[in-house]
């Protein structure tokens, strides 16, 4: 497992669909012999080349969200600082913590800058007013600016939410090494979750209208809290087949599962009592929603399993296959 990468993907910042920082360090690791399709505002999506050089109809889909909490600047405050909109946390978390913001349309880690966060209460609200150097009017972004550090089993830093399943996803996909199996990273799911359908329009498009085309499985992963996971545990990825009140696709998730168990891939069956995206892509094709679990998910610093992280990666390449070879058996 590539430390180095799995640090660097943790620490790069990307909040709602200011994501250029995350798409350049994505783009590095897969590399010249993967395609790229990406979107501004929307998603990326990458697969292996097909014989034309140009993405192919794909079998299996992983799914997976690179955004992670945090906020926009708006306009200036009378007092001095800029009004935020922000999500994901409290305003006394974001306050008290080291904060790096960035322009909307930045594309490199490195533009991004300090700024630090005051509360202020009033009889309606409690607002968030940024304050430092360099600040946009609603163009400044911000988030966590915190440094990984990995222990023993233990990863601990800002964003493993989503950032831990985004890797998983990437080092799948890249072993899997197949122009059928591609990896769709969407933007913007901790604060506007519909930007997901334009993912899910581009995959219908791609698949040549599903259903009742090549595709097979769309698999979404994702870093729940441990205490939404029924019976999480932060080494051990779980299929998901009901995520909050929506249904996953059970009946596909629990045979899956009987099927990961039959291979000794290590796995729960389970529920969550929050939910992903997963939803907006079952029109699709038969879907299903895997989930690492962390500690602390959304705070500046959040704790996982560095061993439910490789169970995790080797869970996805199981179902890929598993997928294939059905598709094959037709």
């Amino acid at each position: 497992m590539d430390i180095d990468f799995l640090r660097a993907l943790t620490e790069v910042p990307s909040v709602g669909t200011a994501c250029g920082p995350v798409w350049r360090l994505l783009t590095a690791r897969f590399g010249d012999r993967f395609t790229r399709h990406c979107v501004p505002d929307g998603f990326c999506y990458f697969a292996p080349e097909g014989p034309s050089g140009a993405p192919v109809s794909p079998s299996v889909v992983f799914v997976a969200h690179v955004d992670e909490v945090g906020g926009c600047v708006l306009g200036p405050c009378d007092s001095g600082g800029y009004h935020t909109r922000f999500w994901g946390n409290t305003p006394d978390v974001f306050a008290a913590a080291s904060l790096q913001a960035w322009d909307y349309l930045a594309e490199e880690a490195t533009q991004a800058f300090p700024v630090r966060m005051e509360v202020l209460q009033d009889a309606s609200e409690t607002r968030l007013i940024l304050h430092g150097e360099n600040v946009r009017p609603y163009r400044t972004v911000w988030t966590f600016l915190e440094k990984t550090v990995i222990t023993g089993d233990v990863i601990e830093g800002k964003a493993l939410d989503p950032r831990v399943t985004v890797f998983a996803v990437t080092e799948a996909v890249r072993a899997l090494n197949m122009p059928e199996v591609g990896a769709l990273f969407v933007m913007a799911e901790e604060c506007a979750m519909d930007v997901a359908r334009k993912a899910v329009l581009f995959l219908e498009r791609l698949c040549g209208g599903c259903p009742g085309t090549t595709l097979r499985r769309i698999i979404n992963a994702d870093v729940p809290g441990v205490q939404n996971l029924e019976g999480g545990q932060l080494d051990l990825p779980a299929i998901r087949i009901y995520e909050g009140r929506n249904f996953i696709d059970p009946a596909c998730g629990i045979r899956a599962s009987e099927a990961m168990r039959a291979r000794g891939v290590a796995h729960h069956l389970t529920a969550a009592r929050s939910g992903s995206q997963t939803l907006l892509f079952t029109p699709l094709a038969p879907t299903l929603s895997v989930a690492l679990p962390g500690e602390g998910v959304h705070l500046p610093r959040a704790r996982m399993s560095l061993q439910g992280v490789e169970r995790c990666i080797a869970l996805l390449c199981a179902l890929a296959e598993h997928a294939l070879e059905e598709g094959a058996a037709l």
